[in-house]
Formats: structure tokens, C-alpha cells, sequence
């Protein structure tokens, strides 16, 4: 257990653990394009590319500017983006049952507004991984089915074969919500992990699908005892050791997304050492996903936190 003081409530906003991304709102809310062009030419890699790009998408009013920005292979995908973000936006986050038809209307709208910008852009550019990663999320929404979503993710692993991000919209497709099954969700989540370089983010698709699986079932006496399975606890404790728990883990974009589900479901799984290094590890950080699976996000990260740690709540 950590002998660290009890940090603060949970920090969702996404500037806290990657301050720089402020020069990237001020520019786009000065609508500066040079600044824009300038904060993506200086990315690392694809898989940093794919999250700023979906921090860039959800600043509000944001297609105003992507709209007139030059014609180039960045504001399509920018452009693209946002309206994928809005197809959500007007969707909700809500269970299919429980989304009118006039928001699937809306959503759809948006979507295929940003569909045949994506087809022409990975056209032009087959190897844009970011482009394609947003084409699987149109593949979801528009309801083009799995066959059609594993053709999209296999264009991108061409390129990109250990993209979280990607990989993460693919397991959504897979799971029952979305027309898919437990073993298909399953056979990619551990096959991606099996796969995956040590330290990598991908192994966090095991405890991503494990809380699926959990949020699926229908009383809470299930949930509490599939996720006390000894199977399932050493399963999700093997995937962090490959990743957030391992020497090679970086603090790359996209990092605390894997700290906070590895906290989480390490922590509901009663691995609650190695859930407590996660939560020093973020210290007050949180990613939205997957805290906002329940009702109150920060409440439940404090019930967890405190839980492992051995703290009072604060």
C-alpha cells in the first residue's frame, strides 16, 4: 500500500496531464491555421496524432474554423472529426433503447458528413492510421457491421498494428451493444494484448473488455462475482504487468486512459496493490473513459481510490 499523502478529487480535464495541449485550443479558438499545422507537424507518432485529434474535435464550436481552414490532408481530418464528435454529441451516451429517432437522425446526419470526407482522405493516404481509426468510429455509428469494421481496422494495422485507439473502437464494435459477441470481443482483446510490445498501451483492451462484460450483466450480486473470479483477476493483473505496471511504460498521450482502467478494474477485481500503484501513479489525474460508465464519475473514482489505498475518501 502507498504511504503517499491522499492526493485531491479526480482531475477529468485533459490539460492538467498534457498542458501543452492549451497552445492547440488557444490557436484554434484565435483561429490561427499556421499554429495548428505547426502543434500536429511537431507529434511523435500516429497513435499521439489519433488523441490530439480527438482533443481538437471536441472544442466546442471548433467546425467553424476546420470548415474554412485550408484545403489540406489535416483540416479534412480535423474537419472529419468534429462532425463525428457532434454525430455524438447529439446521439448521447445513452444505451440505443433509450436514444430517440430523431437523434439517430442527427447523428446519422453528421456522420455521413464525415464519411466521404474520410473515404477520399484514405484514398489519397492509405497509411493515415488517424483517419482510419475515425472511419471505424462512421463504421459504428452508421451501423456498417463488423465485417465492414474489421476491413477498416485491417487497412489501418497495415500501418499502425499496435494502435490503442483503434483497437479500442474495434472491441466496441465487437461487444453484444454493438451486434458483435463476448468470444469475437474476447479472441481480438487478447490477441491484440498477446501481441503487443512490452509497456504498450494495448494490453488495457483486457480490462476494457473484462468491464464491458461486467456493466453488461444485469444485477449487482453478478457484477460483484464475475469481477472476484480468480481467472478474471489474474487476467487483468498479467495485462497491466505488460503495460502500465511495466519498467517500459511511457507518459505518452494516451497514458492516463490506461492508468485510470487499470485502476479501476484492478481495484474492483481486488488487485488492490497493484491498483494502488496505478492510483500513484496518476496522482489527481482521471481519464473520463472508463469512469463515466457510472453515474457519478468522481465519486466512484474516490470509492476506489480509498478502497485500495487505505484512506478516507476526500
Amino acid at each position: 500500500m502507498s504511504s503517499r499523502p491522499a492526493p485531491g478529487p479526480p482531475n477529468f480535464d485533459r490539460l492538467a496531464a498534457f498542458p501543452e495541449l492549451a497552445a492547440l485550443r488557444d490557436a484554434v479558438s484565435a483561429r490561427d491555421w499556421t499554429s495548428v499545422e505547426l502543434f500536429f507537424a511537431g507529434l511523435p507518432d500516429a497513435a499521439a496524432v489519433g488523441y490530439v485529434v480527438g482533443y481538437a474535435s471536441d472544442l466546442p464550436g471548433s467546425e467553424q474554423f476546420y470548415d474554412r481552414a485550408p484545403d489540406s490532408s489535416l483540416s479534412s481530418l480535423l474537419r472529419a472529426a468534429r462532425y463525428v464528435a457532434l454525430a455524438w454529441e447529439v446521439r448521447s451516451g445513452a444505451r440505443a433503447e433509450y436514444v430517440s429517432e430523431d437523434q439517430f437522425r442527427g447523428m446519422h446526419d453528421w456522420l455521413r458528413r464525415a464519411e466521404p470526407i474520410l473515404i477520399d482522405l484514405t484514398a489519397r493516404e492509405p497509411d493515415n492510421a488517424p483517419a482510419w481509426s475515425v472511419r471505424l468510429t462512421t463504421a459504428l455509428g452508421l451501423q456498417l457491421g463488423q465485417h465492414e469494421a474489421k476491413r477498416r481496422y485491417d487497412r489501418l494495422a497495415r500501418h499502425a498494428p499496435h494502435h490503442f485507439q483503434a483497437q479500442s473502437r474495434l472491441l466496441q464494435q465487437f461487444c453484444p451493444k454493438w451486434g458483435g459477441t463476448w468470444d469475437k470481443a474476447f479472441g481480438f482483446a487478447r490477441e491484440c494484448a498477446a501481441n503487443a510490445p512490452a509497456g504498450s498501451t494495448s494490453p488495457t483492451l483486457i480490462p476494457e473488455v473484462h468491464l464491458e462484460q461486467y456493466i453488461d450483466l444485469d444485477t449487482a450480486r453478478e457484477r460483484a462475482d464475475y469481477l472476484r473470479r480468480p481467472e478474471v483477476r489474474a487476467e487483468v493483473l498479467d495485462a497491466a504487468r505488460r503495460s502500465v505496471l511495466h519498467p517500459d511504460f511511457g507518459r505518452g498521450y494516451g497514458w492516463v486512459g490506461a492508468a485510470s482502467t487499470f485502476a479501476l478494474v484492478l481495484g474492483i477485481t481486488g488487485s488492490e496493490e497493484a491498483a494502488a500503484r496505478c492510483f500513484d501513479m496518476l496522482g489527481d489525474l482521471a481519464n473520463e473513459h472508463p469512469w463515466h460508465y457510472f453515474e457519478d464519475a468522481a465519486a466512484k473514482y474516490r470509492k476506489v481510490r480509498a478502497s485500495v489505498q487505505g484512506r478516507p475518501q476526500s
